[in-house]
């Protein structure tokens, strides 16, 4: 991996198996790889060797191996000071699983949202109740919390056509049920030939007003909003500060096969564009990804100029 700076998270994506079909997520189709045990050990010893501090377990869905506690024990033993448990949620509505987690050593979980409304996150999800499971979690996890553990819950927010305008009130609503982090993901068409999916792939620009929403709601309930995959030239002054790039998690990931690389040079992140090169937030912006390109063009992207 090459990068200007210091990595500091290892994500290992351990194989692609899932127990719900999200739309637009083709990853159930990647194959059978999967990162065996001794895999695992080995990355994460590496890992520790390059002084890399902070482990990100992600998939699929990582909470369907059998050795996932195994992992992240491991973690800990070897001195990883954060162990992140990237899920869907639906396992965590289990108490006894929660605990056995913390047990092992997991410091943060992320979990993928949908909405707030039902209807939409089941539908989204591509599974009838996956919203009850999730709201059952974070009880669950407000509870251990309460009992002991001190996990950091944060979301991973899905932005769609159908999402975007509840932005608000599902930071509000989840906010209220211990979530202290949300990451908006806009919904990608990379890699999909599905008239429904790329539908659902918002304009940026239509984004504005929700984005506004859902940056006061934050604000209103003391947590952090941070918007991903939107480039900095395609938004108003007041919200480039809730934008992120990708290149400030310092993030190296593994995927099923073994194959490390810079989070940022992943399609499902962005892809410079020529336009880029003459924009203030180069190359720190990954910039916009091939997909929303194709749908939506490229009269977004005005390069921003140095502040004098």
């Amino acid at each position: 991996m090459t990068s200007s700076a210091p990595v500091e998270w290892l994500e290992l994506a351990l194989d692609y198996r899932c127990n719900l079909r999200c739309i637009g997520c083709r990853a159930c189709e990647g194959g059978e790889d999967s990162l065996d045990g001794k895999t695992v050990r080995a990355l994460l010893e590496d890992a520790r060797r390059r002084n890399i501090s902070k482990l990100w377990v992600g998939g699929g869905e990582p909470t369907l191996r059998a050795d996932l506690l195994a992992v992240i024990a491991t973690a800990k033993r070897l001195g990883f000071e954060r162990r992140l448990l990237q899920t869907n949620g639906l396992r965590l509505a289990y108490p006894r699983y929660v605990e056995a987690l913390a047990s092992a050593g997991v410091t943060d979980v992320r979990l993928n949202v949908k909405s707030h409304r039902p209807e939409f996150h089941d539908a989204l999800s591509g599974s009838e109740g996956a919203h009850a499971l999730l709201l059952r979690a974070l009880d669950v996890l407000a509870a251990c919390n309460q009992a002991s553990s001190k996990l950091r819950v944060s979301a991973d927010v899905l932005v769609t056509r159908t999402t975007a305008p509840d932005l608000g009130e599902t930071v509000r609503d989840f906010a209220k049920r211990g979530v202290t982090v949300f990451w908006l993901w806009l919904l990608s068409a990379h890699d999909v030939v599905d008239p429904a999916v790329e539908a659902e792939v918002p304009r940026i620009a239509s984004l504005h007003t929700y984005l506004r929403e859902a940056a006061a709601a934050a604000t209103e309930a003391g947590v952090e909003l941070v918007t991903l995959h939107t480039p900095p030239c395609t938004l108003p002054s007041d919200l480039r500060g809730r934008w992120q790039s990708v290149r400030d998690l310092r993030l190296e990931v593994v995927d099923p096969s073994g194959r490390a690389f810079p989070l940022e040079t992943s399609p499902f992140e962005g892809s410079h564009h020529a336009i880029c090169t003459t924009c203030s937030a180069h190359p720190r912006c990954a910039g916009p990804r091939a997909d929303y390109l194709r749908l939506h063009g490229e009269g977004e992207l005005v390069p921003l100029r140095p502040s004098r």
